[in-house]
């Protein structure tokens, strides 16, 4: 059974938000698991359980089928990534980088710290960004574009 995601591309000032947990190396755009509700509500749903913020879906951008093992498993999912903007007034648009704690964890886990960062577009290549193909399609996302990806690692 595919697992469903949905994904927030954030961008202000030519730099998109990304996070990392506790446990991990690598960097990925914030999102998570559709529950029983159409994609864009779980996006909004996700960020305000992430960030503490209502966000505004905008258009989508990329619709990835993605499989890649995950803690020893092999997950099949099909993935929606949408340009989101945070309100004008966020206070998480002047921060580096910040930490949150995920309460509602995946497959039972307990609470984990999260850490985000706004990584420079052109700086992309410098760190580890999982999917890896989110590089260079972040890097050419035009406007009234969707891309689909197939994605087997």
């Amino acid at each position: 059974m595919k697992h469903v995601r949905t994904v927030a591309i954030i961008i202000h000032d030519n730099k998109i938000l990304f996070h990392s947990s506790q446990d991990n190396d690598y960097w990925t755009l914030p999102g998570g698991a559709v529950e029983q509700e159409f994609i864009k509500e779980g996006l909004i749903r996700e960020m305000r359980e992430e960030l503490g913020e209502e966000v505004v879906v905008q258009e989508l951008k990329i619709i990835a089928e993605n499989k890649f093992m995950y803690r020893g498993s092999m997950i099949d999912s099909i993935e929606f990534y949408f340009s989101v903007k945070l309100p004008k007034d966020s206070s998480l648009i002047a921060q580096n980088s910040f930490t949150k704690v995920e309460e509602f964890g995946q497959l039972n886990e307990e609470p984990y710290v999260l850490t985000f960062k706004w990584i420079d577009i052109s700086k992309l290549a410098e760190f580890l960004i999982l999917p890896r193909f989110l590089v260079s399609e972040l890097q050419n996302l035009k406007e009234n574009q969707v891309k689909h990806i197939e994605n087997n690692i």
